[in-house]
């Protein structure tokens, strides 16, 4: 083959490139690619058709062939770099939400506030002292509490939605209801009364679960005294 018909394979290719880079600036991780494909393919085939007599032919064949392979392979390499970006954007946002309830959670220990992280964000636990015995009106010592834990969450955990849930303990099957209705009217008390506190209604939901949700045994009544509680959690 002769070095001028090399030269002109290359050229061609190259121009193949140049166009491609020009429909986009900066370029995408799939022109790259067609670009590199259709100089290295118009190369190629400039070579391949010199020992036919044809190098301009076979540098547009191969030209066009490259750009597409080249294309192909930049799809999938594009493809790859967004699901990695995808997924340090999850990773970041697990950082931020685990530095925030950090945060909050050594604020609300700092007030004697019991509180833990969860997989759902942080739970403040209200236990049953808090109320009247079977009642849903706060102690004073209650309502103190969640003034309390709203002040937190003011500063804290601003704009975050807040699900507070009602739970109660299991004794006689024939309670079932009235507890179930205990457990619903606890947890709209608390949600009364953080939005009294300034909290945003539409971000707080109050949901009873009755029995169905108990954190230790209802054989014993340390067990029981430990399932009536109010469960103000902070969602991540």
């Amino acid at each position: 083959m002769k070095l001028k018909e090399i030269i002109r394979a290359l050229e061609f290719g190259l121009f193949l490139a140049l166009v491609l880079a020009g429909c986009s600036t900066p370029l995408t991780t799939r022109e790259k690619a067609a670009g590199i494909g259709a100089l290295g393919g118009a190369a190629a085939g400039g070579i391949i058709g010199s020992t036919v007599g044809h190098p301009g032919a076979g540098a547009a064949i191969g030209g066009a062939l490259g750009l597409g392979t080249g294309a192909l392979i930049g799809d999938q390499l594009q493809g790859q770099e967004q699901k990695q970006q995808e997924q340090q954007a999850k990773l970041d946002q697990q950082k931020q939400e685990i530095e925030r309830n950090r945060a909050l959670l050594e604020e609300l220990k700092r007030r004697n506030i019991e509180a833990r992280e969860t997989d759902r964000g942080v739970t403040v636990n209200l236990p049953n002292v808090v109320f009247g015995f079977d009642s849903a009106a706060l102690t004073p010592d209650g309502a103190q509490r969640v003034r309390d834990i709203a002040s937190v969450l003011n500063r804290q955990a601003a704009g975050r939605k807040i699900s507070v849930e009602g739970h109660a303990s299991k004794e006689r099957a024939d309670q079932e209801a009235h507890n179930q209705k205990l457990s619903e009217r606890r947890a709209q008390a608390v949600a009364n009364a953080l939005v009294k506190e300034g909290m945003s209604r539409q971000l707080i939901r109050a949901t009873g679960f009755g029995t169905r949700s108990p954190i230790a045994s209802n054989d014993a009544e340390e067990g029981r005294r430990k399932n009536r509680r109010v469960e103000v959690i902070v969602e991540n």
